[in-house]
């Protein structure tokens, strides 16, 4: 069993009850967070593939430390055109992915979690 801080531990727990039925993959970082991957999450018809991983780190930070960026696996546009700038290609967790860049600049620690976050850029991308 893997041990974290206990802000840490809730935000994982967070994050399996709000997708609650898809595979939650938690991965130690070695510095206290974890990497964190929701599987089939849907990402809607503006995609190719209409559901697709999540992943991002929640730092030893937390919650004094934003959830950015996000990843995906590889997303193309049902429509064929480009990605707008905020999402790129990159490698992740040795794994090609598609980087979120979606900063939470006015995020409140008190009321903001990972899971909202998370369901935040599942929403973003299925409005994309």
């Amino acid at each position: 069993m893997i041990t974290f801080a206990p802000a840490v531990a809730e935000a994982v727990e967070a994050v399996r009850a709000h997708f609650a039925g898809h595979p939650v993959e938690v991965v130690a970082d070695g510095a206290g967070g974890v990497f964190v991957i929701v599987g089939e999450v849907p990402v809607g018809p503006a995609y190719t593939s209409s559901a697709t991983w999540l992943g991002f780190q929640v730092s030893a930070a937390y919650p004094d430390a934003d959830i950015y960026p996000h990843y995906t696996g590889l997303l193309a546009r049902a429509d064929g055109q480009p990605h707008g700038p905020a999402i790129q290609q990159v490698q992740w967790q040795n794994r090609p992915a598609m980087q979120i860049s979606r900063r939470s600049n006015r995020r409140d620690a008190a009321v903001d979690n990972v899971a909202l976050k998370a369901e935040r850029i599942r929403r973003w991308l299925a409005d994309q």
